[in-house]
């Protein structure tokens, strides 16, 4: 159902980072279009051995040329924000086993986060200290909601779905999926997120278990018939107006792999 992290590690030496990166007022969110052929043409040079691995070992084309993408948009707006060539970025884990870039010396790194489902990706960007969490989700009908909302969500959330049907259900589960990606809870911790909603853009995330009891949710408007939200973690580290507003960004990635900056 949700969109896992894929994690890439190199064994080369990592660059210095820009030590003043424009990333620093807030979070940032880019959409991605992955249906761009181009993109997985131009950029394979730019993928680790890991991540290409990775995509070849995709028995359908159409999903292997939309993670190429993904991953190629992801490690430009990194390259672009820390200053650094996409294709010599390095990733690991940090202790909660969330995705991270590597950095000489320890300095300061942004946090990031890449979530994908069918022709659509969201990367989100993080201050040094923050921790984002983002995820989309295409709405699909073809299930039975209301049995998998049993499983994973709060007895008053459920109550709510018979009236709201799969909109509500995948609105929801972006919300929870997106904290547990920041907070680095994982999916076992999903059982213990409450999403109480606030208005059409926001809600509050709260839960018994993970590391951070409270976070805000700013749902995103990514294309008919997708569900996404974003969290940043902790809240003292990324003020909640810079999450309901998703700061525009100033780096670009190259056309051929369509981005753009996603804005309230």
């Amino acid at each position: 159902m949700g969109v896992r992290d894929r994690r890439a590690t190199s064994g080369a030496r990592v660059p210095r980072l820009r030590p003043d990166p424009p990333y620093a007022g807030g979070v940032r969110v880019w959409r991605v279009e992955l249906d761009r052929p181009a993109g997985a043409t131009l950029g394979w040079r730019l993928l680790s051995g890991a991540e290409r691995e990775r995509a070849l070992a995709l028995a359908d084309p159409v999903e292997r040329r939309r993670y190429v993408v993904a991953h190629v948009a992801l490690r430009t707006v990194l390259g672009g924000l820390c200053g650094v060539p996409a294709d010599r970025l390095a990733f690991g884990r940090d202790g909660s086993g969330r995705p991270c870039l590597l950095s000489p010396g320890g300095r300061p790194v942004p946090d990031f986060n890449l979530s994908h489902s069918d022709a659509w990706a969201l990367v989100a960007v993080a201050p040094p200290g923050a921790r984002v969490g983002v995820d989309v989700e295409r709405v699909r009908a073809g299930f039975d909601h209301l049995e998998m909302a049993r499983r994973f969500y709060q007895p008053e959330e459920v109550a709510r779905l018979p009236a709201e049907g799969p909109d509500g259900f995948f609105r929801l589960w972006t919300a929870k999926e997106a904290y547990i990606k920041a907070s680095g809870a994982g999916l076992a911790g999903m059982s213990d997120v409450l999403v109480r909603e606030e208005s059409a853009t926001h809600a509050t995330v709260l839960s018994r278990s993970a590391r951070f009891p409270e976070c805000r949710v700013r749902w995103l408007d990514v294309a008919p018939g997708y569900a996404a939200a974003l969290v940043a973690a902790p809240p003292a580290a990324v003020p909640s107006s810079e999450v309901a507003s998703v700061e525009a960004a100033s780096v670009p990635v190259p056309s051929s792999v369509a981005a753009s900056i996603l804005v309230p």
